[in-house]
């Protein structure tokens, strides 16, 4: 039949029965454009369908048939959604012996698949029933029977049972059918279907096949060399073509377009969007359109409602709240969005883990005559807590429905901002989804919450979503997709010999050889090869110029054309292209000649303006003046990260106010000896108690079990801290937390030295309390690793005698550093010490190349040198690694030194 014949025949009223919906539409199109062409202005809608929709149709109908006794038993029976039917296997698997050890939803899925199988194919019962088939299929035959007794007692059919249900209403001349049925895009027909076009046949119906073809044909085969350049010749071959003629339809096939999805797409943006650096999405309607859909649950709209549910619920963790507070899927998200982001710094600093709605609530409520940070959400939360308290333990999924529906409009999941087109299509499935989840109240009992959120997750996995977009003249497909269709150009990608004809995958519950003998395609190899010839011979002819293309390598091994395509003329990338693919600079540059420039340096530190950090700006320009320029002119850090337990920094910050307190009240060696170790005890526990409990105000994890331990930890290692200080000569602690103003070259940095101690001969000792790893050795060289205490020795006023590191780590109590003299501080080394790697062995010498090195780098930081220049251990725990790159300048020398 050609379309002629074809479109004369819908005229006349017949109805056409597709292969799948994607051809359906494709043909309803062509169909109305011939109506068009005609003239016409107005038409009834062709009854064009899908198998499976027309087959709904049918059984929907049954209800205009009470009147005939032979169907009545029909009309009583309920259809099960494929979501309850798979409700109903999982129930019965859960009952059987040795289910705690499999993938229930996975083996229901494939359960539900092999009765779909045995029912289209005919396998028999007696087949099927065979105990001798093995473990595989005695399991399935026992969750069988007992799927087959839920649906007879209950009065249920399944999607499976459909078309022997339609049968048996023909058989019983039931349905009006038109006189002439024609068929569309079938490659082969299950005995089932062949049965059903007896039937129709024997009652005397007129059926067809209708499947177009191109006038004129050219196939070629192309190698590419891997995957990745068969991807991108692929893409630029299609802009030809579309170039060539705007009118051209095109073809893409893709066998595995489920795993390739993310490099086609990136493929064609950037052949058809050069100038767009790096295409993560194109804001306009586009040439192309890839027809696989993705699962709904990988759609930000229903990852948004789903942790809403979740968090109505339960504590969510940290990086899922940070989520939804980022989220423009919440009640005022675009207006409190600045907010929001301060919000999560104030959590993140607490060292929030996991998160309820009340807790949120309660870090947004602000003191007496205070704002909010957050009003709107702050309501908006009140009102969810109001719900939560009436929220019921156990009810229908209906009654759920409900529930989240009310739960999702008061946290105002659309947001406050209008809705692009992909995000409305997704909420109105969302809509569909929930309203089919109310129909699991027929196969289930009353569920709690999260029985219910779960069900709800796992349907919104299996459901596939592809929103609806304007006809685009490149239509990228899956394996089967092209079925029926005709183009004007097409590429099938992928046809090498390990991939094409596809490995057989007979289903494990039904015997291998009934699977063979009825023909499954996937039951042996031989089969496969055969319906993939057809498939192939059907590509050759669909399009007037076709390309089937291999890559000879994948996976890092090599590969042939599949014999499949063998015999088709063999063409090089030279002759199919008019150019081959670039990358996007070149693109837009062509070959111009251009004159590379390094910038390495930002804008000078202007006096007027103030910069923030101390001691870390030197620090951080010497390490790598990258670091610095992002620090702290751009004042970009990266977000603190919530970890468990007591982080470092607090168990730091614990352990410096608590020496504080101690030397603020003990001040003197003399006074420190005079104590007993039980008055030293008793001193020791009251004050980091008391500095523990001023913190767990701030911080919750220290309320609990957790803030008593660490007081116990830190009481423990200050007395084996003071201890050791017991042991030196004489001092008296002058100054605690001593903030000062230090110029250093044109730098004022505000510093906090830890502890001063004054020394019996007038000078001073400026301690730095480290309750980490820490080495002297990182004082020396033209770019000291820590340069903190060189700079308080340096700039500091009086006479500095010592400096050293208190450290105080559990095993390493011990005082790290350098004195001019053994006299007083006789536990710290001199510059003559052979495991000192100092730049000199005299302290004055030592002082003056201090203050030149930390005044270069003063300089560096004020003339704002941004190079990227870091030292040996700078980047292992740099927290700009997004920002900075480093890495492609480790790329560039190494191309150079190719």
């Amino acid at each position: 039949m050609n379309f002629s014949d074809f479109f004369k025949a819908i005229k006349q009223g017949a109805v056409v029965i597709t292969v799948n919906q994607r051809l359906s539409r494709h043909l309803t199109s062509r169909v109305e454009q011939a109506l068009v062409d005609e003239g016409a202005a107005v038409w009834d809608s062709p009854m064009i369908m899908s198998f499976d929709v027309w087959l709904l149709q049918c059984w929907q109908r049954r209800f205009d048939l009470q009147s005939n006794e032979a169907s009545a038993s029909l009309v009583n029976k309920t259809l099960l959604t494929q979501e309850q039917a798979l409700v109903i296997w999982e129930r019965v698997i859960r009952q059987t012996l040795g289910a705690e050890l499999l993938n229930v939803p996975a083996t229901a899925k494939a359960a539900s698949k092999a009765r779909q199988l045995s029912l289209q194919w005919m396998i028999a019962e007696n087949a099927v029933n065979d105990i001798s088939t093995g473990v595989d299929m005695a399991s399935f035959n026992q969750w069988h029977d007992a799927y087959k007794d839920e649906l007879n007692k209950s009065a249920w059919i399944d999607r499976a049972q459909l078309i022997k249900t339609v049968s048996e209403l023909v058989d019983q001349d039931c349905l009006p059918l038109p006189n002439q049925i024609i068929f569309s895009g079938f490659e082969i027909y299950t005995p089932t279907q062949q049965s059903l076009h007896a039937l129709l046949i024997e009652k005397g119906h007129q059926l067809s096949e209708f499947s177009a073809e191109a006038a004129t044909n050219q196939t070629h085969v192309l190698k590419a060399i891997d995957r990745k350049e068969e991807v991108k010749l692929m893409a630029q071959w299609a802009r030809e073509r579309l170039d060539e003629n705007p009118d051209n339809m095109i073809g893409i096939v893709v066998p595995d377009l489920e795993v390739m999805r993310e490099s086609i797409e990136s493929a064609f943006k950037t052949v058809f969007y050069p100038s767009v650096v790096y295409p993560v999405d194109v804001p306009f309607e586009k040439p192309y359109n890839v027809s696989l859909g993705q699962s709904l649950l990988s759609y930000s709209p229903i990852q948004q409602s789903l942790r809403l549910l979740q968090f109505c619920s339960q504590p969510i963790t940290f990086s899922e709240l940070c989520l939804l507070l980022r989220s423009s899927f919440i009640t005022a998200g675009q207006k409190e969005w600045g907010q929001r982001a301060r919000l999560e710094v104030v959590l993140r600093k607490k060292g929030i883990l996991s998160c309820s709605v009340k807790q949120l609530r309660n870090s947004l409520q602000a003191p007496k005559d205070d704002e909010s940070l957050c009003p709107l959400l702050l309501k908006c939360l009140n009102e969810v807590i109001e719900l939560l308290e009436a929220k019921p333990n156990r009810v229908l999924p209906s009654d759920w429905v409900q529930l989240f529906r009310s739960f999702l409009a008061t946290m105002g999941v659309q947001g406050d901002r209008v809705l692009s087109s992909t995000e409305y299509q997704v909420f109105q499935v969302w809509d569909d989804v929930l309203k089919s989840f109310s129909t699991l109240d027929e196969v289930y009992s009353v569920i709690t919450f999260e029985t219910a959120l779960n069900a709800l997750r796992k349907i919104l996995l299996e459901r596939v979503f592809q929103p609806e977009t304007p006809t685009a003249a490149i239509q990228i497909m899956g394996l089967m997709e092209a079925s029926g269709h005709t183009f004007d150009a097409l590429w099938v990608c992928g046809l090498d010999d390990k991939t094409w004809p596809q490995s057989p995958n007979p289903s494990p519950f039904l015997p291998l050889a009934e699977q063979r003998n009825k023909g499954l395609v996937q039951s042996s190899a031989e089969h496969q090869y055969q319906h993939a010839k057809i498939i192939t011979k059907n590509w050759a002819r669909s399009a007037k110029t076709v390309v089937f293309s291999f890559s000879h390598v994948k996976d890092e091994t090599l590969q042939a054309k599949s014999s499949l395509i063998e015999g088709y003329p063999v063409i090089t990338k030279e002759q199919l292209l008019q150019q081959l693919p670039v990358n996007p600079i070149e693109h837009r540059v062509g070959n111009k000649n251009f004159k590379w420039i390094e910038d390495v340096s930002g804008p000078l530190l202007e006096k007027s303006e103030t910069v923030r950090g101390g001691v870390s700006i030197l620090k951080d320009q010497a390490a790598c003046p990258f670091k610095a320029y992002v620090h702290f002119r751009l004042q970009t850090n990266a977000l603190q990260e919530p970890e468990p337990g007591i982080d470092a920094r607090l168990r730091g910050s614990l352990v410096h106010r608590s020496l504080e307190e101690l030397w603020t009240k003990i001040k003197t060696h003399k006074a420190l000896c005079d104590l007993s170790v039980d008055e030293q005890y008793e001193l020791v526990k009251a004050i980091v108690t008391a500095v523990v409990q001023t913190e767990s105000k701030r911080t919750a994890i220290l309320k609990k079990a957790l803030g008593q331990l660490e007081t116990e930890r830190i009481t423990q290692l200050l007395m084996a801290w003071l201890n050791i200080d017991r042991q030196r000569e004489p001092f008296e602690v002058i100054a605690t937390e001593l903030k000062q103003l230090l110029s250093v070259g044109e730098l004022q940095l505000n510093t906090i030295i830890d502890r001063v101690d004054k020394l019996p001969d007038g000078s001073l000792a400026i301690i730095d309390y480290k309750t980490g790893d820490c080495s002297i050795n990182s004082w020396f060289g033209l770019r000291p690793e820590e340069p903190q205490l060189p700079l308080y020795s340096v700039f500091s006023e009086g006479n500095v005698g010592s400096i050293s590191f208190a450290q105080l780590k559990k095993g390493q109590t011990q005082y790290q550093g350098l004195t001019d003299s053994d006299d007083h501080f006789s536990t710290l080394k001199n510059l003559a010490d052979k495991k000192v790697k100092a730049d000199y062995d005299q302290w004055n010498s030592q002082m003056g190349h201090w203050r030149t090195v930390l005044g270069g780098l003063s300089d560096e930081f004020v003339t704002a040198n941004a190079r990227v220049s870091p030292t040996a251990k700078a980047c292992q725990y740099c927290d700009l690694t997004s920002l900075c790159r480093i890495n492609e300048q480790i790329t560039q020398r190494a191309a150079e030194d190719e």
